[in-house]
């Protein structure tokens, strides 16, 4: 398979994911006209769409992270190929469990499944970006040998926070729903500058 191809396919895969979130959010039904029935509606609608809100923005993370990866490598072996279609199984998870925490948000079973699928979600692409940059060729990089330990030291870290927090929903759900939503921001602003970096 060809770099053009494996991009082809793997955008693809995430527009298909993307549409499939999305479809979850079924349109509520109103008692009446009045402003209290759609009041009650949205109310009822909100954990669902938040949930959406949320998936949607972690899925564009991935769907950005792969783009810079893949824009980067000069040619695919079979365990890149392996790694992506990992990613991607992983991805497709995520409408899934985005549906069941809307319904069940307090669910420490449930709760537990999203950052547990972070993880393994991360822990691929973290594997695709060390198989092209680190223990390969595939990929140019100008990266210093301390940059390179400095990254997968950040990747070993989200993904042990990853799997705390999901040890923790069954101690306190909050906790896990909570270090979900900040863990994103605390992460996405030094991987996009890293990717800046690696480009340059």
């Amino acid at each position: 398979m060809t770099k053009t191809r494996l991009e082809a396919f793997s955008d693809g895969m995430f527009a298909i994911i993307l549409t499939i979130l999305v479809l979850e959010l079924h349109v509520p039904e109103l008692e009446n006209s009045s402003f209290a029935a759609f009041s009650a509606s949205m109310i009822q609608l909100a954990p669902k769409f938040f949930a959406f809100l949320f998936s949607f923005f972690i899925i564009a993370i991935f769907w950005v992270n792969h783009h810079h990866i893949i824009h980067q490598i000069k040619k695919v072996d079979t365990k890149l190929l392996w790694l992506n279609i990992g990613l991607l199984f992983f991805s497709s998870l995520f409408p899934f469990i985005t549906a069941f925490i809307g319904d069940y948000m307090m669910n420490p079973f449930v709760v537990a499944l999203y950052p547990l699928n972070m993880a393994l979600s991360s822990l691929m692409i973290n594997a695709l970006w060390k198989h092209a940059f680190v223990d390969s060729d595939l990929a140019s990089s100008t990266l210093t040998a301390e940059e390179k330990q400095a990254r997968l030291k950040r990747d070993r870290m989200a993904l042990l926070i990853n799997l705390g927090s999901a040890a923790l929903a069954f101690v306190w759900v909050p906790i896990t729903l909570t270090i979900m939503v900040v863990m994103p921001f605390a992460f996405v602003v030094p991987e996009f500058l890293a990717n800046k970096t690696e480009e340059e």
